[in-house]
């Protein structure tokens, strides 16, 4: 079935399960899956904007035959949550630990962006801007859809939460519900489909891209994909990027594993926080997008190293 909008497009990935894949122009952002479970739907993470998650509840009930029964919100971060308000008959499930960080971050995180993002849009384009070319028109559509979203945009937290585990049962099949702590945020949701071999894992997954450790754990993180390698998958929805494999949980995990072992070796030769900060993009990382992210993982890795790790 045809589903068109300008913030995504739709790919089957099997019989009732599909992905929206955010496009570089539209006000989504991030990457969304839509599940058919039978006499119940799920969508898995609501976009950035209320208008990307209005079209995003219209293409689910178009792909499912009814309005979405449940919103998945894989973390807080509003590329994932503000989309929230676009489900009104939906319920927003996710892990305990992330409706806390949603009441606690993600009306600050939004007027902080609306604040800022006006005078981000006017330096972009510049010659000292530290946004790559190719990664600007994706920023700007960022930047734009938070700048363009309604004054009325109303924060809707998960209502319904959970520890460890949930399952989300129709009659055709269950959706798997796992947090093993926090890795890319304070608490990060996965969704697996152990029929189909499918997973749907929010950012602690990228695909061609940086990831963004800036609020995260990266010990915590690394321990995480090694906890997703004990499933067995044939398909992956990243946060951002293409539809991907188990391949890319295994490039995502040696990108950390390089970070990591980058930043060590800096540490040893004692050069001080500011060589370390200079440290060079590998050349098995130079293609991917989000170039701006390098530095801040750095430092990230860095911080950790100097602090001692935290247990998510």
């Amino acid at each position: 079935m045809a589903v068109a909008s300008p913030h995504f497009r739709v790919e089957r990935i099997a019989p009732g399960v599909h992905a929206a894949i955010a496009s570089d122009t539209g006000y989504g952002l991030c990457n969304s899956g839509i599940v058919d479970l039978g006499g119940a739907s799920v969508v898995f993470d609501s976009m950035l904007t209320p208008m990307a998650g209005r079209h995003l509840a219209r293409a689910a009930e178009r792909l499912t035959g009814a309005a979405p029964t449940w919103v998945v919100n894989s973390h807080y971060h509003g590329d994932h949550i503000w989309g929230n308000s676009s489900f009104p008959v939906s319920h927003v499930v996710s892990a305990r630990r992330v409706r806390e960080a949603v009441l606690e971050r993600s009306q600050r995180q939004l007027d902080a962006c609306r604040k800022e993002f006006p005078g981000e849009l006017s330096r972009i384009d510049r010659p000292d801007s530290g946004i790559d070319a190719r990664d600007r028109p994706q920023v700007k559509a960022w930047f734009r859809g938070v700048v363009r979203s309604p004054a009325s945009l109303r924060i809707v937290p998960p209502e319904v939460t959970f520890e460890r585990e949930l399952r989300l049962e129709g009659r055709r099949r269950s959706l798997h519900l796992y947090t093993y702590g926090g890795g890319h945020s304070p608490s990060d949701v996965v969704a697996y489909l152990p029929e189909e071999r499918v997973l749907f894992t929010g950012d602690l997954v990228m695909n061609g891209y940086h990831p963004s450790m800036g609020d995260g754990y990266p010990s915590e993180w690394i321990r995480i994909l090694g906890e997703l390698r004990t499933l067995r998958i044939e398909h992956l929805l990243p946060g951002h990027g293409p539809l991907g494999d188990r391949g890319s949980l295994e490039t995502n995990l040696r990108y950390h594993r390089d970070v990591r072992a980058a930043v060590v070796r800096a540490r040893k030769a004692r050069g001080g926080s500011r060589r370390r900060m200079s440290i060079p993009i590998p050349a098995a990382y130079e293609s991917l997008r989000f170039r701006m992210m390098w530095r801040d993982n750095v430092a990230r890795v860095d911080r950790e190293l100097r602090d001692g790790a935290r247990t998510g």
